[in-house]
């Protein structure tokens, strides 16, 4: 018995769910017998792209094609859904990625097709081919035989060479919505005798995230797990989700500003043996819900945001961390802490240029904090017109001495921040392009922050993201043990990047502390 995922494989246009359009031009290109001679499917997984190549490849040999449609029934189309089709290739670029299996097909491409009138190879996870293969690829695809025909499937169209790219046609396959993957969900649960509920496929559906191979599977184990009579409750049992009662308290703690309260639902979590990271996926899409339902209440915007980019940093953290539940413990402190303010506004510090007297021993620039009252939220720019706005409120305002005994000093060097550029990289563990976009800027002090400028309006876009500055910052707070503010923007016209300091003041919110 095979897995339900292939059972209902779809197997003519008729039979796809979603991916209207793609559909449509595919019919289209064979109804007026005008296919193109290399097509590349690329999209999440699960959502269609190899059944799409198979079925056009049956289009593409079907003898009783009806409006562009596979009949399904001919010999050629029962081989190919079979795989007995010698006239269609498939190809796992992922196992046979190198040279030596390009040139071979090359060889035998010449050849005329043995049963069909074409011959079709779907080359699938194309991005995996190396860098040879490509090239040798690349004059076949150029100039194919009359006969030939490539579909050409990948999850990661990014790592395609653009010289591949321009010689397909491009079709974009979309995840499919909550509602069609419920609603076939429902057709084969019916089918197959399932005994569920709506409530149960959804969960099922919100799970699979966009992909119906994902959701299929999920399914079938659950019914094998449950003897066919599936419930939500069930469902969170088996797929380790979280009910929002559980998601509710943990809300609660942290609005609560109860570290030891959402303690104790992390150990609970921890005890039961559930994935931490379904549990902050799920309590994300709890904030989300919560963000949707109330876009035009600014106190609830408050405190929802900065929970959402601490869960998002404490789930990236996820992936290397040795001990697996102590990103969220750290979300968990932060939020619960001054260092996110997510319940009530407090004083914001006004951040201030203080200049050590000339020596003859160099010394740090010197930053200085003092607490002061906000006013009215001011954007605030610099000479290179980048605006420090951010996420929180801001205030321009003159601004008064600190006194040394109210003060935290910071003295760090430019130079020992410029030697540890690739440290700072590491530990706040960037994506490998803003690291790249990150080691190109050059560190200054203005307006009382540190500040990495670039010449770069492509680098400043890869590492001016809000998730990108609060990981760069708390990595330099856990390296310099000092509490910072860090920001970026792009160098002067000079190139010396540094500017006329200009005073502001920066809310609470702006503090990561770890």
């Amino acid at each position: 018995m095979s897995a339900l995922f292939l059972k209902y494989r779809p197997q003519t246009f008729t039979d796809l769910v979603g991916q209207t359009s793609v559909v449509k031009t595919l019919r289209n290109a064979l109804k007026i017998e005008k296919p193109s001679h290399a097509y590349l499917f690329s999209g999440s997984r699960g959502t269609g792209k190899t059944s799409t190549a198979r079925i056009f490849a049956k289009g593409l040999t079907c003898q009783n094609l009806k409006q562009g449609n596979p009949c399904g029934t001919c010999n050629f189309c029962r081989d190919i859904s079979e795989g007995n089709l010698v006239d269609v290739i498939e190809i796992d670029a992922a196992s046979n990625r190198g040279i030596d299996e390009i040139r071979e097909l090359r060889e035998k491409i010449q050849f005329a097709p043995n049963r069909a009138q074409r011959k079709v190879y779907i080359i699938d996870e194309a991005h995996m081919l190396t860098k040879e293969a490509f090239n040798a690829l690349l004059k076949t695809l150029e100039e194919p035989p009359e006969h030939a025909f490539f579909l050409l499937a990948t999850t990661e169209k990014h790592k395609l060479p653009e010289t591949i790219i321009s010689r397909c046609q491009n079709f974009i396959f979309n995840r499919f919505t909550l509602e069609q993957l419920i609603e076939r969900l429902g057709e084969i649960a019916k089918t197959e005798s399932f005994d569920t509920d709506q409530k149960s496929l959804e969960l099922i559906a919100r799970k699979a995230e966009g992909g119906l191979r994902d959701a299929i599977s999920l399914l079938e184990q659950i019914a094998a797990e449950t003897e066919n009579k599936i419930t939500p409750e069930s469902v969170r049992e088996s797929l380790g989700i979280s009910d929002s009662e559980t998601l509710s308290k943990f809300w609660s703690a942290i609005l609560n500003k109860s570290s030891e309260d959402a303690f104790k639902i992390l150990k609970e979590i921890s005890k039961s043996g559930k994935d931490f990271r379904t549990f902050g996926h799920d309590f994300l899409g709890f904030l989300r819900d919560k963000l949707h339902e109330n876009l035009d209440k600014k106190e609830v915007l408050d405190q929802v945001l900065p929970a959402i980019e601490e869960i998002e940093i404490a789930l990236s953290r996820l992936k290397t961390s040795p001990i697996v539940d102590l990103p969220l413990e750290i979300a968990v402190v932060n939020l619960c802490s001054s260092a996110v303010n997510i319940v009530a506004k407090e004083p914001a510090p006004v951040i201030e240029k203080q200049v050590t007297p000339p020596s003859s021993t160099p010394k740090a620039e010197v930053t200085s904090i003092k607490e002061v009252k906000n006013e009215e939220p001011k954007p605030k720019e610099d000479d290179s017109g980048f605006i420090f706005s951010g996420k929180t409120e801001r205030s321009h305002q003159k601004i008064e001495k600190a006194e040394a005994e109210n003060t935290e000093s910071l003295e760090i060097s430019f130079d020992s921040i410029k030697e540890k550029m690739n440290e700072i990289a590491e530990k706040a563990g960037i994506p490998s392009f803003a690291k790249k976009s990150f080691l190109s800027t050059q560190p200054e002090f203005s307006a009382g922050k540190i500040v990495f400028r670039t010449e770069s309006a492509f680098h400043l876009e890869k590492i001016n993201t809000q998730n990108i500055r609060a990981a760069i910052q708390s990595a330099m707070i856990e390296i310099f043990g000092q509490k910072l503010l860090i920001d970026f923007g792009k160098l002067n016209g000079n190139g010396n990047g540094h500017s006329e300091v200009k005073q502001e003041v920066a809310t609470a919110d702006d503090f990561l502390q770890f």
